[in-house]
């Protein structure tokens, strides 16, 4: 399994880089990303953000994801199926596991370059501006470490699901269309369900319940405000990495439909 994951990362990331759809959408995402966090930054001062002010690109870069994560996943597996080249590859010594976990490593390495290129922006003001930048928090690591951590967290699902999506069409944009809504519905029950966190320490409600299993489903936008002061919130680490094995899972049975 090692040297056939091993090889699999190595072609998608391969991919991923000849590919211009990659930089088009890479370049188009961070021109945006960076225009907004300018304005962000600018206005900052006459706005009532109680969070610091690094968590505006975390938050930009999470509410992106549905724009940029179809491009990343999309090909993965649906183009293979399209040209008959999965079906190949499945004659050769390589298991699901293997194929589903290197195509997932390879979009989920991209999504992170892309993280660290956006975070060039206040990097940037850190050291052009630094005096701007120790008003505006950017000098305390722990406002980084957070919202990369936060990133990470959520990406990682998002990958997940792009990978689900991939693996049941032959079409790359059905594929891509189908992993955009169910980021965007991921997003949607965040943002509505957005409001004071909820105390579970006992079940008195459905709404309880729910805000146990939903996991960061339930009021999920909430725990920004964790990750934005550098506190790990590890209930919504272990709800990603949930996200991650379920739909991965889902696509290593998709993968294995061909095999037999």
């Amino acid at each position: 399994m090692t040297q056939g994951y091993w090889v699999i990362l190595r072609t998608e990331i391969f991919s991923l880089f000849i590919s211009p759809a990659t930089y088009v959408s890479t370049f188009y995402f961070l021109a945006l990303l960076g225009v907004g966090f300018r304005f962000f930054i600018e206005s900052f001062p006459a706005t009532n953000w109680i969070l610091p002010p690094l968590s505006s690109l975390a938050l930009g870069l999470l509410f992106g994801a549905p724009a940029l994560i179809p491009f990343l996943t999309m090909r993965t597996i649906a183009e293979e199926r399209r040209l008959g080249t999965l079906e190949t590859l499945m004659t050769a010594p390589v298991d699901a596991v293997s194929i589903i976990a290197g195509k997932w490593s390879a979009s989920y390495f991209f999504y992170l370059l892309i993280c660290c290129g956006a975070y060039s922006y206040p990097l940037l003001v850190c050291i052009i501006f630094p005096g701007q930048a120790e008003s505006l928090g950017f000098l305390k690591p722990e406002h980084w470490i957070g919202g990369f951590v936060f990133l990470m967290s959520f990406g990682a699902s998002f990958c997940a699901i792009g990978i689900f999506s991939s693996s049941i069409t032959r079409n790359q944009m059905v594929a891509g269309m189908l992993s955009f809504s169910l980021i965007t519905l991921y997003l949607a029950i965040m943002a509505f369900s957005y409001g004071e966190p909820t105390k579970i320490d006992e079940f008195r409600s459905y709404d309880d319940l729910f805000a146990m299993v939903g996991g960061s489903l339930h009021r999920g936008l909430d725990k920004i405000q964790f990750f934005a002061l550098g506190v790990l919130h590890i209930p919504t680490i272990l709800h990603q990495l949930i996200v991650v094995f379920f739909f991965l899972s889902l696509a290593k049975l998709q993968v294995e439909k061909i095999r037999h």
